[in-house]
């Protein structure tokens, strides 16, 4: 019942407090493995005690954390087809709580429909987006009580699926592409041919978009935001890059020579703030970004962060 949902647990005794569900029935692969962020704060007038959350559906919500009750949900992606929007209670605009298999927006998902022969393949694909890599994946976003703004690591990109009828013998395992059972498969957009992203900044008090440092290639790394007024992330062809937590206009860049998929960290040693941040890509496909050499030079005078 509750998949694709953000829910709440008594710490002590387990007991089920509230459920949100964002994407109910979902065909896309839009699990919410995504952080929830706490924030105290002014939205729309009144305090709250919310919980925020990018889910990869492409919408960003904020709850009321005691309760479970939507507040506000915002696109954050540019690329987003299977539903128009949300309801006054948090919804996709394009469910129907009528039906047991969600269709959501015409072509953007692909069913299997009357087919009953093994191995037979739907004439109809759909084509989604966000990808099911989703509008963000696990790099944790990041909050700045400095701006009251969420910032969100995006990943703008589509896929194209299709339904087949499966064997009854059928072993799901054999038909990963890790095991060699299936294409591997690399990140493209059916439609532009590229995935983009952004670092995106929402306006906590209103749920509206503000800014975006749109990026060459998917965002993800994670974000990290500091009391000294700037963010910091790394990109996918192998910078880390300060940008600054208001206008998000890049300030510096340091290049590693690695793709990065790792959110930044900070600590003290000495009197001194350092950034830390794990280089090298890993994770689910390849990339394909360019070679860049690292930029490996002496530190240069202390900086407030």
């Amino acid at each position: 019942m509750w998949t694709d949902s953000t829910i709440a647990v008594n710490a002590t005794t387990g007991e089920f407090l509230w459920g949100f569900q964002h994407t109910p029935n979902d065909p896309y692969d839009y699990d919410s493995i995504a952080e929830n962020t706490f924030v105290d704060t002014v939205i729309n007038g009144q305090f709250v005690r919310a919980t925020l959350h990018a889910n990869r559906n492409g919408y960003a919500y904020a709850l009321d954390r005691a309760t479970g009750e939507y507040v506000w949900g915002t696109q954050f992606v540019k690329k987003l087809n299977w539903t128009d929007g949300l309801d006054e209670n948090g919804r996709p605009n394009a469910y129907d709580p009528n039906v047991d298999v969600q269709q959501y927006n015409p072509g953007t998902a692909a069913h299997r429909g009357d087919l009953t022969e093994v191995g037979a393949r739907s004439e109809i694909e759909g084509i989604s987006c966000p990808a099911h890599t989703g509008g963000k994946n696990w790099p944790p976003t990041s909050y700045s009580p400095h701006t009251g703004l969420y910032y969100i690591p995006v990943i703008e990109s589509c896929n194209k699926a299709f339904a087949a009828v499966s064997p009854k013998n059928f072993d799901p395992a054999t038909r990963q592409w890790f095991l060699g059972g299936a294409p591997y498969f690399t990140f493209d957009d059916p439609r532009s041919g590229r995935i983009t992203g952004s670092v995106t900044a929402i306006d906590v008090s209103t749920g509206v978009v503000v800014r975006k440092w749109e990026t060459e290639f998917p965002m993800l790394g994670g974000i990290l935001s500091t009391a000294g007024g700037l963010v910091f992330t790394g990109t996918a062809d192998g910078a880390v890059v300060a940008l600054d937590d208001t206008t998000l206009e890049e300030i510096w860049r340091f290049e590693t020579g690695s793709s990065i998929n790792a959110p930044p960290m900070t600590y003290e040693a000495d009197g001194k703030q350092y950034i830390a941040i794990q280089v090298g890509l890993g994770g689910a496909g390849p990339l394909g970004c360019p070679d860049s050499p690292p930029l490996l030079t002496a530190a240069g005078p202390s900086t407030a962060l």
